[in-house]
């Protein structure tokens, strides 16, 4: 495994160098070879793992664009969670055997703005959404159609080594003073909230936004994504491998309960407020052994720094000092958010929105 594996620049597909590029393919792209990464990080660290005493884990899930990766730096940077990190790549299912084998060779990193254009900066300590790498590698035919992503239910031994794989995850963080509770971002979860919500004191966190607006976010998304992969089609398949079917080339509706997935064009705006309708309408109408784990953040309300909003949130997620505010910032209004809808599905998506503002309310105390 060669030093090369750590980009030499910024984090992200567009850091690596051909043999880096390679690896990651022969790493990322081959089941067989997540496997055996997997078993050999849970014989060398397995023991060790098993042996810390961890608090309830956080899963911050929803519909992209919601404001999900500030948030899960924020949560990150207020109390000893731990997440995987750019510096776990291309490994992420053995990141203390990867520590371990590049401790000493590890390069100086700038922090440099990642690849979306939306101003939010990164490097190799930076939190990131990973986490579906293990999920494709566990039960990918289960939920990996020609359709889309399935909503499905992961059996026992499935969540068993989930469990074993965050207490992993917690054991590498623990070197840098993390590491006592297990934190994600994965957008890809809203498809197995009930094994999640399972898990003992877990707490789903659903960040969400002004339909129009996230809507019109995830249509740039979706343009500059294809535009980034039409152009190098690395970052399509470094997408593809670490589960991130949100937008881009390689784009799949989520298949869920109930419902059909969107109709229309992904190149209009109608299909992404389709597309929040869709994720949202599944959230809000999860069992009650599953709403009672659910904690609803109206993202614009907490990025115009309203304290009421950070201190519930603090409060749901037992955080001992509170969410600081920094780097909390409003979204820029979008342009694409004008383009005209349909009444319908504009009335739709209003009536959802002020159903998501009346949960996240129910948690924020009246002055």
């Amino acid at each position: 495994m060669a030093a090369s594996a750590v980009p030499t620049a910024a984090a992200g597909a567009d850091a690596y160098r051909p043999l880096d590029r390679l690896l990651h393919r022969i790493a990322l792209g081959s089941r067989a070879a997540l496997e055996l990464s997997f078993d050999l990080e849970r014989a060398r660290f397995g023991r060790a793992a098993g042996a810390l005493a961890l608090r309830p884990p956080v899963f911050v899930t929803a519909l992209a664009r919601a404001g999900t990766t500030v948030l899960m730096q924020r949560l990150e940077a207020a109390d000893r969670f731990a997440s995987l990190h750019y510096a776990d790549m291309p490994f992420p299912l053995a990141p203390n055997t990867w520590a371990g084998l590049v401790a000493r060779r590890r390069r100086g990193v700038a922090r440099t703005l990642r690849g979306h254009g939306d101003g939010l900066e990164h490097d190799l300590d930076s939190a990131e959404a990973i986490e579906e790498v293990f999920w494709r590698m566990q039960c990918g035919p289960d939920y990996l159609t020609a359709d889309g992503l399935a909503a499905h239910q992961p059996d026992a031994p499935t969540m068993a080594a989930f469990g074993q794989f965050m207490a992993l995850v917690c054991l590498a963080r623990a070197r840098h003073g993390q590491g006592g509770r297990y934190l994600s971002k994965n957008n890809a979860n809203v498809l197995r909230l009930p094994s999640l919500a399972g898990i003992p004191g877990a707490v789903l966190v659903h960040p969400f936004r002004a339909p129009l607006e996230q809507a019109a976010s995830l249509l740039a998304q979706h343009r500059r994504a294809c535009a980034l992969a039409q152009a190098d089609a690395f970052r399509g398949h470094y997408m593809r491998w670490l589960g991130h079917h949100e937008f881009g080339a390689h784009q799949q509706p989520f298949l869920l309960p109930g419902q059909a997935p969107p109709q229309g064009d992904p190149d209009s705006l109608v299909y992404w407020l389709r597309t929040w309708c869709e994720v949202y309408r599944h959230l809000l109408d999860q069992p009650a052994s599953v709403a009672a784990r659910q904690c609803f953040v109206d993202y614009d309300r907490l990025a115009r720094g309203e304290d009421a909003v950070r201190a519930a949130l603090a409060r749901q997620l037992a955080l001992p000092n509170g969410l600081p505010a920094t780097d909390l910032r409003p979204p820029k209004p979008h342009a694409l958010a004008q383009q005209a809808v349909p009444p319908a599905d504009l009335s739709a998506a209003h009536t959802l929105h002020q159903r998501l503002q009346q949960r996240a309310q129910a948690t924020v105390p009246t002055a």
